[in-house]
């Protein structure tokens, strides 16, 4: 399965909804999801946490697929980290670094991408270095690499 890929780097937000709204808002402009999406991701997130406790911190929102009209994948590299709760313990708070959005219209689609990304952000050496990139051309051809 082949998605678009949108990458921002340098964000600053205060809070996870404002991190949420700016990446779904972004692949609502760019026709990839409905209207609604971005709604439903703020709510699914506040119900089923998405950060993962890797060396770097990363959260991986998503939504039902019904929203989504193209697949696509929206990263945001943050220049501060944000807090989000743990997918495993929601009790717990993580600084995350980058968030990948999901954006994907096959039902199961988020299982196969989740273990993708899941061996991505093993790579602390690898998220570092998408951190750090002064391009986002960088940061696309790792997401290809590991997330097609």
């Amino acid at each position: 399965m082949s998605h678009s890929t949108l990458v921002y780097r340098d964000l600053e937000f205060n809070d996870k909804n404002e991190v949420l709204n700016f990446l779904a808002e972004k692949l609502y402009d760019e026709k990839f999801v409905k209207e609604g999406y971005q709604e439903a991701i703020v709510k699914r997130e506040a119900e089923y946490p998405t950060a993962l406790p890797a060396e770097v911190k990363v959260a991986i929102p998503h939504c039902d697929h019904n929203l989504v009209n193209e697949p696509a994948i929206a990263m945001g590299i943050l220049k501060n980290t944000v807090d989000f709760q743990a997918m495993d313990d929601p009790s717990m708070t993580l600084g995350v670094k980058i968030v990948i959005m999901l954006a994907l219209n096959e039902p199961h689609g988020h299982i196969t991408m989740l273990q993708k990304i899941i061996g991505l952000i093993q790579n602390t050496e690898l998220l570092n270095k998408m951190i750090e990139a002064e391009s986002d051309e960088f940061i696309l051809s790792v997401l290809k690499e590991h997330l097609n």
